[in-house]
Order: structure tokens, then C-alpha cells, then sequence
């Protein structure tokens, strides 16, 4: 082997312990078994933060890491689900509504429907955006 320990430095959260398995798989037949692999947390790029992280290194938690597997897979059963379900039920609606016959699915999904609803609302924000003119009758002082 070309190195003797494996030290993960991935996000300090759930998804970078999932990547950190698969990481693992990755390279398992240069690693047998998990003695020398390790997982650094931190939350900062920063000397103080990156040092800490080394001196106190960790262990992968295959725990979390299946935390993000299973809500994986209930992401794309409810999302095929219920993607099924608004395509049955509304297809025929949207595409006479929005004119657009070459409509053929109304796809959800967990992560992409709160998204759509943030650029909604930003987007309406910025239609109903009035500049206006900010005055004064006190001169902005600095003391520098």
C-alpha cells in the first residue's frame, strides 16, 4: 500500500459521513478492516478549527451514514409516489392550464418542491421590488 492510514476530511454533517462510506468502499481492499481510518470533523476553514480537528480525530460513524441511506430511499419512494399520484390526478388540468400538451409528468420531489417554492417567492419579491429615493437631513460622519 501507498499509504498506511486514511484520514477523512468531508462535511461535518450527515451527507459528509455518507460520503465518507463510500469513500471507504472505495478504497476497502488498500484498508481490510477500519484501524487506521479516521474521520476529521470541523466546521471552519480555519488554522485553529483545522488543527483541532486533527488532534482530535474520529471514527466514521456508520450510524449516520445510514441515517442519509434510508432517507435516500424514502426520498424516492415518496417522491415516485407521489409524483405518480399529481401526475394521474392533475396532468390533464396543468396541460390545459399552462397550454402545454406535451406535458407528461408533475414531478415531486422532497428537496426540489421547497426549492421551487423559494425562487417563487424571490422572484415575486423582485417583481414587487419599488425602488425609492433614502434622504437625510443628517450627513453620514466617519470617524476612521
Amino acid at each position: 500500500a501507498e499509504c498506511d492510514y486514511l484520514v477523512l476530511w468531508l462535511d461535518c454533517d450527515r451527507e459528509g459521513e455518507n460520503i465518507a462510506f463510500e469513500v471507504i468502499s472505495v478504497v476497502r481492499d488498500f484498508f481490510p478492516n477500519e484501524d487506521n481510518i479516521y474521520r476529521a470533523h470541523f466546521s471552519a476553514l480555519t488554522q485553529k478549527e483545522i488543527t483541532r480537528a486533527w488532534q482530535r480525530l474520529g471514527r466514521p460513524n456508520v450510524n449516520l451514514s445510514m441515517c442519509v441511506d434510508a432517507r435516500q430511499e424514502l426520498d424516492l419512494k415518496i417522491g415516485v409516489a407521489f409524483t405518480r399520484y399529481l401526475t394521474r390526478e392533475f396532468r390533464d388540468k396543468a396541460q390545459q392550464r399552462f397550454q402545454d400538451w406535451e406535458l407528461r409528468v408533475i414531478s415531486y420531489g422532497p428537496c426540489q418542491t421547497p426549492t421551487l417554492h423559494f425562487c417563487v417567492q424571490r422572484h415575486d419579491e423582485i417583481k414587487a421590488f419599488v425602488p425609492r429615493t433614502e434622504t437625510s437631513r443628517y450627513p453620514a460622519t466617519f470617524d476612521l
